[in-house]
């Protein structure tokens, strides 16, 4: 719930590469306490595990005053050493915890699992009501709550020991009555914030949007005059309405970003002038499917442009509810006739939907070029050669897709997207696929605005003169249109004589249309993401600390047994692999099932919830097993699990085609039972490993650093997997994940010594 709430938090403060790289070093914060706790055996004792939870939930309350009081500072550095600060104490509680029993590691993991899982479900309800910022006030009195726990169960057993000793026992070791006292204190100051704060009339700590040191759009809006009139904070946004006043239209903003404009009723002015309504005043199309209508700008321009029947669909709920709750001002437009609005995915209602449209419509309003660059790391599966597929398959023989886009680069790339699609459905050269495109520019915009529209069928020698007449008289620049006018590299392409594979080599950016498999739409740089960089190199830097580690310790003997059994050199890497496996699986089955899912909360919820909990029952099931930590059950399981992967690569494509036009819980029911198989064994090596471990000499230690090694990896899977997506595609990270636990089979196949044939320690 921790980590769901800190990512829904820094995403309204930051963009999305600020956010992952936050969120990555957040997650550090869990190994780096486990290496804490392994180099100071002092630290891992079971008494000090109530002082680190209480001392966690305090760390998430001072870093979160600290970055809302501090939003219009640029204070990243102090705020990324905050960040680390609670998964450090986390870190440290499991560290000791598991170190403690490591042969009780599977049951231990499995309740790890569980709560896991029964945290990232329950994080969307809980923030539907309270929001990212008051959830994490619950949170912290969570961890209070869990270190009351702790400390009830070690006086409890405390105490036991003593009924049951027949002699006078040594008075035994208790947690200081201060830990109990913080942790008593941490709960009640967590219950008041977080009460005060919800309740409106009490409410004392809000995100000032109109001073984002971030530099969002909603910024630059409230500081030319604006106001926010609403704010919906839920489990999918932060959601804004904003009056910029000086008479100009409302806006919605998503996490001060991706605005829209909700239109004023009667305000005429916007048909006029923007270009958006170009392609519904030219051909007044009947059917018109909306994807991301937002403030219900585009629901407006297709009524206006007489449309019948208007579908829109909105990802985003609060979006819909603010223009409900709006419809005075912009008189009612989603309870129009004809109209119907559909909170869900674009793409999945499409699929699942036998229904043609004249007009398939994309628009991105209220845009800045800094907004662009910021979602330069998020995955856009409206903008790949699959997504334009299956707009063309929805056409009517005569319809049109127009996407209104950024820039030109943005255009560029969706130009080429649409036209490889165009080749690869119809069959058709390069050359004729670009007498379905046509490309007009608003140079009255700041900056100015592109406008693409793809027809099912070519356009006429007289429809396009008559297109480039009409968009010149309405103060419009017609860009490319078939037979009138076009640049000299489009101009080459349409004879034949260069091709869009020379157009996207010639390009000083990347402008090689998008796939499903590699979606990252607003990603324009060649190679590995400038942004993505530090972070990247800040991972190889550990990762050659631990390496090095490792290696120092292999020849002090820091790894060896008393009998001079040297198995346990071997266990960090086995620890190593299965982090960054997980993480990698774990990313490209989330991937690869969105779009099957719909709507991306429960299809992150679904898969998520699925793998944690499943891995739980898999862990309590290994458990049970005889002589479980053997290597040879360790070997089946990690080679089942590459099997599983493979396997689904081949059969997820033509299960989730057969299956995709389900209702909503029949597809959830699929994908639960395609991922399960998956994570209940997903769940099993760790601690199994664990349990192995504490088998060798100073087995405490050693699970310690399994920890340790384990959750810097997780970092490190997650960093190499949105690397690798970006490079080559999902499917290679989910191969990639699966050669993870390739690797750790293997070593688990040399973990055969002395130590396996001893008794579990703890």
């Amino acid at each position: 719930m921790l980590e769901i709430a800190l990512t829904r938090f820094f995403s309204t403060l930051f963009f999305p590469p600020y956010v992952f790289a936050v969120i990555s070093i957040a997650i550090l914060g869990l190994g780096l306490g486990a290496a804490l706790a392994t180099v100071r055996p002092a630290w891992r004792q079971l008494t000090h595990v109530t002082l680190y939870l209480t001392l966690a939930g305090y760390a998430v309350i001072l870093l979160l005053l600290v970055a809302v009081w501090t939003a219009s500072i640029n204070l990243n550095g102090v705020l990324l050493a905050l960040v680390l600060l609670p998964y450090l104490f986390i870190g440290l509680a499991l560290a000791t915890i598991f170190s403690a029993a490591p042969a009780a590691s599977p049951r231990l993991y499995r309740a790890d699992l569980l709560g896991a899982g029964v945290g990232a479900i329950g994080a969307i309800p809980v923030m539907n009501v309270l929001g990212g910022l008051n959830t994490l006030f619950l949170v912290s009195a969570l961890f209070g709550l869990a270190a009351l726990i702790v400390d009830y169960s070690a006086n409890s057993a405390q105490r036991d020991r003593v009924l049951l000793s027949a002699s006078e026992p040594e008075q035994p070791e208790q947690p200081p009555r201060r830990n109990r006292l913080a942790a008593w204190l941490l709960c009640g100051l967590a219950a008041v914030a977080l009460i005060t704060n919800t309740l409106p009339a009490t409410r004392w700590l809000e995100i000032d949007m109109a001073a984002l040191a971030s530099a969002k759009p909603i910024t630059e809006s409230l500081a030319g005059g604006g106001a926010i009139i609403r704010t919906t904070w839920d489990s999918f946004a932060r959601t804004d309405l904003v009056d910029p006043g000086q008479g100009r239209p409302y806006e919605l903003y998503l996490d001060g970003a991706a605005g829209s404009v909700m239109p004023p009723a009667g305000d005429l002015n916007l048909l006029r002038t923007d270009i958006g309504f170009f392609p519904f005043a030219t051909t007044q199309p009947e059917q018109v499917l909306v994807v991301g209508p937002g403030g219900g700008l585009d629901v407006w321009f297709a009524l206006n442009g007489r449309a019948q029947e208007v579908t829109a669909v909105e990802i985003n709920p609060a979006s819909v509810g603010l223009v409900n709750e709006l419809a005075a001002y912009h008189g009612d437009l989603y309870h129009q006739p004809g109209v119907r609005v559909l909170v869900d995915e674009g793409r999945s209602v499409l699929r699942r939907e036998d229904r043609r449209y004249d007009l398939i419509y994309l628009s991105q309003v209220v845009t800045l070029a800094a907004e662009r660059n910021g979602y330069a790391l998020t995955e856009n599966t409206i903008y790949t050669v699959e997504a334009f597929s299956d707009y063309l398959a929805h056409l009517q023989s005569s319809g049109q897709i127009a996407l209104k886009l950024y820039d030109e680069l943005t255009l560029t790339r969706a130009l080429v997207t649409a036209a490889t699609a165009l080749r690869q459905t119809r069959g058709i050269s390069e050359a004729e696929a670009m007498a379905h495109l046509a490309v007009f520019l608003d140079p009255n915009a700041d900056p100015p605005v592109p406008l693409l529209i793809i027809q099912a069928e070519p356009f006429a020698p007289g429809d396009a003169q008559a297109y480039a007449d009409v968009a010149s008289r309405v103060g419009f620049t017609p860009l490319f249109v078939p037979g009138v006018t076009a640049s000299p590299a489009l101009a080459g392409v349409m004879n034949g004589q260069t091709s869009l594979a020379d157009l996207i080599a010639a390009s000083a950016s990347d402008i090689a249309p998008t796939t499903d498999d590699r979606p990252f739409f607003y990603q324009f740089e060649r190679g590995v993401p400038q942004r993505l960089r530090p972070l990247l190199w800040g991972m190889g830097g550990l990762l050659v600390g631990l390496l090095v580690g490792w290696f120092v310790g292999w020849r002090v003997g820091w790894f060896d047994g008393a009998d001079g059994d040297k198995t346990a050199r071997w266990m960090p890497i086995y620890f190593a692999a299965l982090g960054a496996g997980f993480m990698m699986v774990e990313m490209a089955l989330i991937q690869q099932t969105r779009l099957f899912l719909g709507h991306p909360t429960p299809a992150v919820t679904t898969i998520l919830g699925v793998l944690l909990i499943g891995g739980g029952i898999g862990s309590g099931w290994a458990g049970r097993w005889p002589d479980a930590a053997k290597p040879g059950r360790l070997i089946g399981v990690l080679l089942v699990i590459v099997a599983l992967v493979v396997v689904w690569l081949m059969v997820w494509p033509w299960v989730s085609g057969v299956f995709l036009a389900a209702p909503t819980g029949g597809r959830m029911v699929v994908a639960t039972a395609g991922v399960l198989p998956l994570a209940l064994l997903m769940g099993i090596p760790f601690p199994l490993g664990l349990w192995f471990a504490g088998r060798f000499d100073h087995g405490d230690r050693h699970v310690a650093l399994a920890w340790a090694v384990n959750g810097v990896m997780t970092v490190a899977g997650s960093a190499a997997a949105v690397t690798l997506a970006m490079l080559a595609g999902f499917s290679w990270v989910l191969l990639a994940g699966a050669g993870m636990y390739g690797v750790a089979a293997t070593v688990a196949y040399g973990l055969r010594g002395p130590s396996a044939n001893r008794h579990p320690s703890g």
